[in-house]
């Protein structure tokens, strides 16, 4: 084994579940493709038993440590870095992915153990530093890293990298565990065992919250992409897909391409994906009849103030229109919002309820809204650390636990941009907004739910058990002001 390419897994399975249903990192098995295709030969660990089975077989032979991370596992990353370096001392380890590529500087400056950081794609990078861990690359040749020179200088050499060509998935045909299908549903109204997937890469717009913004959106070819998800689903006998791009949306050509194949091959499947709202709404349909039944949209706030303020680019009208069209063929959109944006006032919440209610008595789902949460990276970090939020001194790398950021549903490792906003009026607002959804939700549609959501154990029960609380007083108000 010459390499090995870790996943820093949570320690907390909740975890799992607040971060968008489950997803296996297949970034690190894209890596791993590409250095087979050079010669050489390791394994991914994905998984914490994974990971243990690689720290107690201890192979002598181990060059490179490659080790993956998200800003919510930062911290048992940086502990998995540690101890690999203890048992490695010679190896070279590199950090990537989004977390570390978006602090690559504070990571190399604050981890002695960790060498190196690959910022972007990392296909190129990581064929090249193996070659650097066998004394056949210089380090001053190889784009999109940062390091510290001999001298103890921190260099970033060359832009972040972005692959243009995006190649297969054939490595998806044996990544899949069976039993992760059934704590995988496509949505809680239709909780059918689903896989995932992603169809491309990048996202071009400019939100001042987002940490994988700003990048050329790429695409894998519509054939490959269909031809993973037949196999894939064929295979385990499923019917669900969910795409985990930030936007499979973007490209209005590749999206018709991409229905009519799945059309055509007629595979009998479900599909969910994240889209803008301000897309060609012709597409909509198109998208119903390929199996489209979910779509999750970012509206964030109801104030065209706010929009505007954090680069959305999108309109409270334009909204309005996708959510009518969507309703309009049969699909159910999701809307994702978020409260304590800079300047962001009970005024500017209010506008965000009143039309959220608006949204959801044309069927759309909207019931709870997340804290602005800061990520490396962002124009709101930069914000943060002018305006005090953000501890002097702070670093992604550093020690960092404040518990008051649990008072607005994250966790106390995440932080939390609180210029304005207080737990009180995040409660306040989760409240109203859950009202507001729950005031249009039948009592049945929720016992379905609820039932589906025990037989399969799902740890967001207790969130369940506060929207039924909230649809049954909405009932009881409603028939009590009849009486």
């Amino acid at each position: 084994m010459e390499y090995a390419l870790i996943y820093a897994n949570f320690d907390d399975p909740l975890q799992a579940s607040k971060s968008h249903g489950l997803f296996r990192p297949y970034g690190l098995s894209i890596l791993s493709e590409s250095l087979k295709k050079k010669g050489f030969s390791g394994k991914t660990f994905l998984t914490k038993e994974e990971y243990s089975f690689f720290i107690r077989e201890r192979p002598d032979s181990v060059r490179l440590i490659g080790v993956s991370a998200t800003s919510f596992s930062r911290f048992e990353a940086i502990r998995i870095i540690k101890e690999c370096r203890s048992i490695y001392p010679k190896a070279l380890i590199v950090a990537g992915g989004c977390h570390f590529g978006s602090c690559a500087k504070d990571s190399i400056q604050n981890i002695p153990e960790l060498d190196i950081v690959v910022r972007g794609d990392g296909e190129e990078a990581i064929c090249e530093l193996m070659f650097l861990s066998l004394g056949r690359k210089d380090i001053r040749y190889i784009r999109g890293i940062t390091y510290r020179d001999p001298s103890g200088k921190i260099t970033e050499q060359g832009e972040p990298l972005a692959v243009e060509e995006l190649g297969g998935l054939d490595f998806m045909d044996s990544f899949y565990n069976p039993e992760e299908f059934q704590g995988n549903p496509l949505s809680d109204h239709m909780p059918i065992p689903s896989m995932n997937i992603l169809a491309g890469r990048g996202c071009p717009y400019k939100c001042i919250f987002c940490s994988v913004n700003r990048v050329k959106n790429r695409m894998y070819p519509v054939e490959t992409v269909i031809g993973t998800i037949e196999r894939t689903t064929k295979k385990y006998g499923i019917k669900g897909v969910k795409f985990f791009d930030d936007s499979l949306t973007l490209n209005e050509d590749y999206m018709r391409q991409l229905c009519a194949g799945l059309i055509k091959r007629k595979l009998d499947i479900f599909w969910l994906c994240d889209s803008r709202a301000n897309i060609n709404l012709e597409l909509i349909p198109l998208m119903y009849a390929a199996g489209c039944r979910f779509i999750s949209v970012g509206l964030e706030s109801g104030s065209p103030k706010i929009q505007k303020i954090i680069s959305k680019n999108i309109s409270n009208e334009g909204v309005l229109r996708f959510v009518k069209k969507c309703r309009q063929v049969g699909i159910r959109p999701y809307i994702f919002l978020m409260v304590g944006f800079p300047q962001e006032n009970e005024q500017d919440l209010e506008m965000t309820l009143e039309f959220c209610r608006r949204l959801c008595r044309l069927g759309a789902i909207a019931g709870t809204a997340a804290a602005l949460t800061i990520f490396p990276g962002t124009e709101v970090e930069q914000m943060a650390r002018a305006r005090g939020i953000l501890p002097e001194g702070f670093s992604w790398s550093g020690p960092y636990e404040d518990n008051r950021n649990t008072a607005y549903g994250q966790f106390a490792h995440m932080p939390v941009y609180t210029e304005l906003l207080t737990p009180e009026l995040f409660r306040d607002f989760n409240q109203k907004l859950l009202e507001g959804y729950a005031s249009g939700m039948p009592l049945k549609a929720f016992f379905v739910q609820a039932m589906e959501n025990l037989r399969r154990k799902d740890l967001a029960w207790g969130e369940k058990m506060q929207l039924g609380k909230t649809v049954i007083f909405q009932r009881m108000k409603y028939f009590l002001k009849r009486e």
